[in-house]
């Protein structure tokens, strides 16, 4: 009897063992699928604010991996094999990523599998140990796909250290980036004529709101803004610098807003009622477009 019960009580310690190495694996995923930038230039953060330190850029259709989505809309996000922070404004997130080539890793752990779908009901394909090297072609939920030994299939991402890639030196973006920043935070927020807060906004108020607030004194109104940096030629825009508009007389400039990228603007809109984005090539806006001024260092 005792030594039946001892039996007993060492399948069940086995089986509670099991269960909790399955649950921890499921609670402490580190992805959460993968995204593709679909922004001309997004930065990297270190942490989830657009006044933290820019780590690095990545650019249109590069993809990452997402380790968190966080409720005040930013991504906790590894591109490179550097963890950081993205703006869900600007990803397209994915629960399957493939075919993405988002870097090199090591397996970690002992017995590691390599398994034929992204599941633990999966076929298992091998087993792998600490330190044997593999690349990354995609991600789907919590787990990698990757290529171990010439072998293509899935290891789930606790398993998997990602080597940081040896990239060119991190581009270090103007202060225009942070005018656009400030402003995506104020999309939604009414049109008011005059205002100069995030209570409400017309559209200088918006862009000299969102200058002043990131060091840079400008005049006030729409047609003086223009007076403000250096000229910049429609075809060589960039985020952050001011776009204005002739008014419907086209006799002087009436509107003003900020290039995002991709041709498209952010601006406080009277028409809409709040501000809002907008592209260039809509009608109105391609044919009362007047010019483009850099008030960023």
């Amino acid at each position: 009897m005792k030594k039946h019960w001892k039996k007993t009580f060492g399948r069940i310690l086995l089986l509670t063992i099991c269960c909790c190495t399955l649950l921890a694996g499921s609670a402490f995923a580190t992805t959460d699928g993968g995204a593709v930038v679909t922004a001309s230039a997004l930065n990297l953060r270190s942490e989830p604010n657009t006044g933290s330190a820019i780590t690095t850029v990545a650019y249109r259709n590069q993809p990452v991996i997402v380790q968190e989505r966080r409720a005040d809309n930013w991504y906790k996000v590894i591109y490179n094999g550097t963890e950081g922070y993205m703006s869900a404004d600007y990803l397209n997130h994915a629960d399957t990523l493939n075919s993405a080539e988002l870097g090199t890793g090591t397996i970690k752990g002992y017995g590691v599998r390599l398994r034929a779908g992204a599941s633990l009901d999966s076929q298992i394909l091998g087993h792998y140990s600490t330190g044997t090297n593999l690349k990354i072609l995609g991600v789907s939920g919590a787990w990698y796909c990757v290529e171990l030994g010439g072998i293509n299939g899935y290891v789930y991402s606790d398993y998997v250290t990602l080597n940081k890639q040896t990239t060119a030196a991190p581009i270090i973006r103007n202060d225009g980036q942070k005018f656009v920043d400030t402003a995506m935070q104020y999309i939604g927020v009414p049109y008011v004529w005059a205002g100069t807060s995030p209570y409400g906004f017309d559209c200088s108020g918006l862009v000299y709101y969102c200058c002043k607030l990131n060091g840079y004194n400008i005049n006030r109104t729409a047609a003086s803004i223009y007076y403000n940096g250096v000229y910049v030629d429609r075809q060589n825009l960039q985020p952050g610098d001011a776009i204005c508009f002739w008014n419907g007389s086209y006799t002087e400039i009436g509107h003003v807003g900020f290039y995002i990228g991709d041709g498209k603007f952010i601006h406080a809109s009277s028409g809409a009622g709040y501000v809002t984005i907008n592209s260039l090539s809509e009608n109105y806006y391609n044919s009362h477009y007047y010019g483009a001024r850099r008030i960023a260092n």
